[in-house]
């Protein structure tokens, strides 16, 4: 096989190729890009006790024929590059010769535009470093044969990687479904949401490996934008557009670790993470009395974490028996499905229930300040933020709104202490932050899958592979629940424009055993 361009994804790919077997060429025509190729590849190979330099050639140019059956192109995206590079390895390799791109974010029909047998012609998507990353999205044009997606899919598995397969459309899988978890990010921020370190927190306590804003630094901030334009540019989709917050950090070479300063500074290295686990508690607390509202998966957890923690804890399923509540009770959960409003349950709470008794209220589905506004005692609301299941969010979202005392917030941190949980101050914003991201990132894989981009277990397995998201977007929505979601959405949306509403398909990853077939309807 041949592989033109020796920089660190094409070096990395022949590194991979050669290490399965294949024997490999690799092109590139600068000495010092060359050398570096070379070095990069005898000390990854070390680690890997691999013969595989043995079985690389390093040159300066291609033949003017060349007798293989896989050539892959890597070099910078830059279309017209790509196109003369697709154009030099059509006329050097075989007609059956399956001709590829390595292309993240440009158009692989664009590229191999005007090339002979387009039926041969697919995209081979590594991720960066390919020796360590298990993803390979394979993507297919519309010319692409069923044979040559076939032969694609047995070359990654030689390599042992793991194929997805991707319609030719902006930024395949990852990077489209992605793009919500860098934006949204942003837009809360500029929305006064919480400080970057705390919506990074909040990130990594609900599963990410890093948060958005220090992975933008680690990725680069000019590339994440470059990738972001390129898909705004060729979808013209409004809730992917860029924001100027990042460009002005790119046109002041504030491009992240670096150029030694992004949304944090470096050095003095990495930024150093709160990410404090709160201890459990060791015995039942007596005193309080704890009175969970709802039904689902939500109520439930919250019942056996309570539990856990807390001598005397009720679940009440049914809200129409919200009068027989023990008028000693001192907090109460509500925690609906949140599919709907619950603003006329807290206010019948509110009537109910003695002044001192606290309400916690789930903020991703209702506005803390606007409903605090419809109670007697609003001193005694608090708003939390809890997607699913504990056991899945390390970081719960406490809204720190106007109407909330400090002994509130501190009641919060203690209960949610008690039981593992950490807490972040967030302000009283629609979706707060990890409502209005994961629910965006759901919602862009299900728009995916509509657009048949990709099947829903595709994607599923991109992301995981690709991200290391803790979950993969359609099992999130669904462990979720999508009209949980799509209310989310439909606030966010109320909020900051129709652009972030939530797709219609959203509401099918309710239902239970849901088949590809069926989101796709």
């Amino acid at each position: 096989m041949i592989v033109v361009g020796g920089g660190t994804m094409g070096a990395g790919i022949a590194l991979v190729a050669a290490h399965a077997g294949y024997d490999v060429d690799l092109i590139e025509p600068d000495a010092n890009a060359q050398a570096r190729a070379g070095d990069r590849i005898a000390k990854d190979a070390a680690r890997l006790n691999s013969d595989a330099p043995s079985r690389i050639a390093i040159s300066e140019r291609l033949p003017g024929q060349i007798d293989a059956l896989l050539g892959i192109e890597a070099v910078p995206e830059r279309l017209e590059l790509k196109r003369a590079v697709f154009a030099q390895l059509a006329n050097a390799l075989p007609p059956q010769a399956l001709l590829a791109t390595n292309t993240s974010s440009l158009s692989v029909a664009e590229i191999a535009e005007g090339i002979t047998h387009p039926e041969r012609i697919i995209g081979l998507h590594f991720f960066n470093p390919p020796l360590a990353m298990k993803l390979v999205e394979i993507i297919h044009t519309g010319e692409t044969s069923d044979d040559a997606l076939a032969e694609a899919r047995a070359f990654v598995e030689r390599i042992e990687k793991t194929a997805v397969t991707a319609a030719d459309t902006p930024g395949f899988i990852v990077n489209r479904v992605a793009r919500p978890y860098y934006l949204q990010a942003m837009r809360a921020y500029e929305a006064g949401v919480a400080p970057i370190e705390d919506l990074d927190r909040l990130a990594r306590g609900a599963g990410f490996r890093m948060g958005p804003f220090e992975l933008m630094d680690l990725i680069g901030i000019d590339v994440n934008l470059a990738t972001s334009e390129s898909i705004y540019e060729r979808t013209g989709v409004d809730r992917l557009e860029p924001l100027d917050l990042q460009r002005a950090l790119v046109a002041q070479n504030q491009l992240g670790r670096k150029s030694g300063r992004g949304f944090y500074s470096y050095p003095p290295g990495p930024p150093q993470r709160a990410d404090n686990a709160a201890t459990p508690a060791t015995e039942k607390n007596a005193d309080e009395r704890i009175v969970i509202v709802g039904w689902g998966g939500a109520a439930e957890n919250l019942f056996d974490r309570l539990g856990a923690a807390f001598a005397h804890v009720e679940r009440l399923e049914n809200e129409d028996d919200v009068d027989s509540i023990d008028l000693r009770t001192t907090i109460v959960f509500d925690a609906g499905s949140g599919a709907s409003d619950r603003a006329h349950v807290i206010e019948v709470l509110d009537r109910a229930l003695p002044p001192e008794t606290v309400i916690f209220a789930d903020a991703y589905v209702n506005g803390i300040e606007a409903m605090a506004s419809r109670l007697r005692h609003p001193e005694r609301l608090a708003g939390y933020g809890i997607l699913s299941s504990l056991e899945h969010q390390r970081v719960v979202e406490i809204v720190d709104s106007d109407s909330t005392p400090d002994d509130m917030l501190e009641l919060a941190q203690e209960i949610f202490g008690s039981i593992g949980c950490d807490v972040a101050l967030v302000a009283d914003h629609a979706g707060l932050f990890l409502g209005r991201t994961v629910g965006s990132i759901v919602n862009e894989a299900v728009c995916a899958v509509e657009e048949g981009i990709a099947s829903p277990d595709d994607v599923d397995l991109a992301m995981r592979l690709g991200t290391n998201y803790p979950w993969g977007p359609i099992s999130w929505g669904r462990e979720i629940g999508g009209a949980r979601i799509g209310r989310i959405l439909q606030q966010l949306a109320r909020a900051e424009g129709a652009a972030f509403a939530p797709h219609r398909a959203l509401w099918v990853l309710d239902v239970e055993d849901s088949q590809d077939e069926e989101i796709s309807s």
